[in-house]
């Protein structure tokens, strides 16, 4: 608090010599140059990456059951959001479709606004994974809330957070992540290789997935038609554009169950580098970490 205390009266002092300078510019020559060295400094500043220790209130942590109707309602938002998306596509679609195909136009001309209609789509389903990886955080976020409510005050910090996060993790790996079944290692990790085919294969029995593939599978159909009426300006144009489609299809599940499967990596590495793939996501929980100092990325949790 002296520290503080002595800082601001410097500063005060400063200002005023300032002030006064500028008053009577030929009263004060050092005060001119004090003034051009401030100015040059200011110019080549770079943002401090922290504030000082003394600043923070430890009483001053945001309520918790604020927090958690702020997360549950952001989470809401996000599932909303996903259901927006797909219905506008598919309502689209049941316009676009028809009225292309009831157009005088030619073949060509009619492949290229359904080919449009699958790039939309698509683009689609890329903020579809990220709405999906997002409700996947904010859902073990509520669970960490959740257990904060058990803890003294004084006792939620960093470790905290991070240990009840990776532990929450931990307990929903199973849902999530299938491990290899001939029980392959990972070199790197010394644990079982994850087989993403069979990751996705298990997500399919949940309807975020499902939704997933909704739009996925008509947008493929919509590029499909494109691709039957390509056929009109040469075969060769229908086999490569099929063959494209199945290739961005299998890409885009493929982009699906690896984002899900990023956010569980900590739970092999359990390196606090890994948990802020996950951890960065999740603002809620951000006020109660200290993150005045760098931390260690290659510590690993206890």
């Amino acid at each position: 608090m002296l520290y503080l205390l002595w800082k601001k009266i410097k500063d005060l002092n400063l200002q005023r010599a300032i002030k006064n300078a500028h008053k009577n510019p030929n009263k004060n020559k050092k005060t001119q140059e004090l003034i051009q060295q401030m100015e040059a400094a200011k110019a080549a500043a770079k943002v401090e990456p922290g504030i000082d220790r003394f600043a923070i209130n430890p009483e001053g942590a945001m309520d918790l059951d604020n927090n958690y109707d702020m997360t549950v309602a952001e989470l809401g938002l996000q599932q909303s959001k996903r259901d927006q998306i797909i219905a506008f596509y598919l309502t689209i679609l049941g316009f676009v479709i028809p009225s292309v195909i009831s157009l005088e136009i030619h073949n060509g001309a009619k492949a290229i606004a359904f080919l449009a209609m699958y790039g939309i789509g698509v683009i689609f389903c890329h903020v579809i994974i990220r709405y999906r990886t997002y409700k996947e955080v904010y859902w073990i976020a509520c669970r960490v809330l959740t257990q904060l409510c058990n803890i003294h005050k004084p006792f939620i910090n960093e470790q905290t957070i991070y240990t009840l996060y990776f532990n929450a993790l931990v307990k929903n790996q199973g849902s999530i992540v299938v491990k290899n079944k001939r029980g392959k290692m990972d070199e790197a990790t010394g644990v079982i290789k994850t087989s993403i085919l069979r990751s996705f294969l298990k997500q399919l029995d949940s309807a975020e997935t499902l939704l997933f593939e909704t739009l996925a599978l008509f947008s493929t159909f919509v590029g499909g038609i494109g691709a039957f009426y390509a056929y009109s300006v040469h075969w060769s144009l229908t086999v490569v554009i099929i063959l494209l489609l199945l290739e961005i299809l299998a890409s885009l599940n493929y982009r699906y169950v690896t984002k899900l499967l990023e956010l569980y990596k900590v739970v092999d590495t359990k390196t606090i580098k890994d948990l802020q793939i996950p951890f960065k996501k999740a603002w809620m929980l951000h006020c109660y970490v200290d993150d005045l100092t760098q931390d260690n990325k290659n510590a690993t949790l206890k």
